[in-house]
């Protein structure tokens, strides 16, 4: 495994220098596993800018601004689509970078529910003007193998983006906008399915600060959570 994490990493790397672009990580239960990766490889300051460890919910909403009502009884919680989403989406608020990768998850031994179970995590890419989020359950391992599953899972869905990427090279010049984020189709997001995947607008509106605008954006408004 963490020979494989390595791997996918580099081949990201070499990805990121292709294109002059640059990534930014929110991390929750992996704690800085997938910095810790990127920081591995020599060079890595020429591409990997900083990364955000939001363990506890109230770093994800401080730091990330995600929003409190993620969290209430009966919406999505902390391991789901929505703040993936919203983490990634903050972290690339939060810097200049052209990409951010988030994880959430349950790595155990502790923290499963009835609904959400150990060795579950839900990974949220935005590359471009593009983004992905899928989860996978690799269920009840050990809490250092979970968390190794989770990066090197995180990794292959960001090379899996740039992909994408590649085959559309018409979206690209979108990348160099900033300012407030929508997303395409946002009502036809159903939190239990397994992706998502979509297109976000980058409309630059220089006379509000960084954190105006991530609070501006509230995706559980954008989105009908109901079943």
């Amino acid at each position: 495994m963490v020979e494989e994490i390595a791997a996918l990493a580099s081949r990201l790397s070499r990805r990121l220098r292709k294109r002059n672009w640059s990534v930014v990580t929110a991390e929750s239960c992996t704690g800085g596993l997938l910095a810790s990766t990127f920081t591995d490889i020599s060079g890595a300051t020429k591409w990997f800018k900083q990364g955000w460890i939001v363990y506890n919910n109230d770093a994800k909403m401080r730091e990330l601004g995600v929003e409190k009502n993620s969290f209430d009884e009966g919406e999505a919680g902390a391991v789901s689509h929505q703040v993936a989403l919203q983490m990634a989406r903050g972290a690339r608020y939060r810097s200049d970078a052209e990409v951010s990768v988030a994880i959430t998850g349950i790595a155990g031994p502790g923290g499963a529910t009835q609904t959400k179970e150990v060795g579950l995590v839900h990974v949220a890419v935005t590359a471009g003007d593009q983004f992905l989020v899928r989860r996978r359950d690799f269920g009840d391992n050990d809490r250092l193998d979970n968390k190794r599953s989770f990066v090197a899972f995180a990794l292959r869905i960001t090379l899996e983006l740039f992909d994408r990427l590649d085959a559309d090279e018409a979206k690209i010049a979108e990348v160099e906008k900033r300012g407030e984020v929508t997303i395409d189709n946002a009502n036809d997001l159903d939190p239990k399915s397994e992706q998502w995947e979509g297109s976000l607008s980058w409309a630059k509106e220089d006379d509000e600060s960084v954190a105006d605008r991530i609070n501006k954006v509230d995706l559980a408004s954008l989105t009908d959570w109901d079943e």
